[in-house]
């Protein structure tokens, strides 16, 4: 059975994936959507988020008024954002070398049940390992949620995390994912690589983490 990936794995795998051709990290954009209307002359009162949405790219926030995209290729925005949310500093410590050469690549932000890891000069990845960031529920973008039981996320859709293909019988599964131009798939050459969210079960088949970015295009 496989473990939780490690964070010098995770490390790994950014560090191998910011350097495949043809991957770019999407601008952060606020979307407005349909909401109450303000009358002239009135402040807005700015709304909390009301739900965190952790996609392949990035971290979605939506409240009443609008959807704000804080993409992982731009790092400090995001943790930001996190840690307004969760209204308590991160323990921050320095990200080594997942090859063991001595060197800092990074930096890890943690607080109770969310991570956020950051390379210098990089992208970042997040771990989500409870129901709510702040008080607000965090799922998928297929609705996927830490507690959630696999037959529901059998249903979602997804795949074994490394093969690619189905097997939903696995403890690590893939779920809301997208080609990446200019890569190509490990296990199978012929296909370009995904990106992709990452859903992590206990032994009794029950979501206890949710990770994203990962792909199938780099080798660690």
């Amino acid at each position: 059975m496989r473990r939780r990936l490690a964070p010098l794995l995770v490390a790994a795998a950014l560090l191998l994936s910011g350097c495949a051709a043809g991957v770019t990290a999407p601008t952060g954009t606020t979307s407005p959507s349909a909401g109450p209307a303000v009358e002239p002359g009135a402040t807005p009162t700015p709304s909390a988020p009301s739900t965190l949405v952790l996609t392949a790219d990035g971290i979605e926030l939506t409240d009443a008024s609008e959807s704000t995209s804080l993409p992982f290729g731009e790092p400090e925005p995001l943790i930001a954002a996190v840690e307004r949310l969760v209204g308590t500093p991160a323990v921050v410590e320095d990200l080594p070398d997942p090859w063991g050469n001595g060197e800092v690549v990074g930096t890890t932000y943690t607080w109770d049940d969310i991570t956020v890891m950051a390379l210098i000069g990089g992208p970042s990845t997040v771990t989500i390992r409870t129901t709510t960031v702040g008080g607000i529920p965090a799922r998928t973008a297929s609705g996927i949620a830490v507690g959630t039981p696999r037959e529901d996320v059998v249903a979602a859709g997804v795949w074994d995390a490394w093969g690619g293909e189905g097997d939903p019988t696995g403890d690590y599964l893939g779920i809301d994912g997208h080609d990446v131009p200019g890569t190509q798939a490990l296990a199978r050459p012929e296909q370009v690589g995904k990106q992709y969210v990452v859903v992590s079960l206990d032994s009794g088949g029950v979501v206890t983490e949710l990770q994203s970015p990962v792909n199938n295009f780099s080798d660690l």
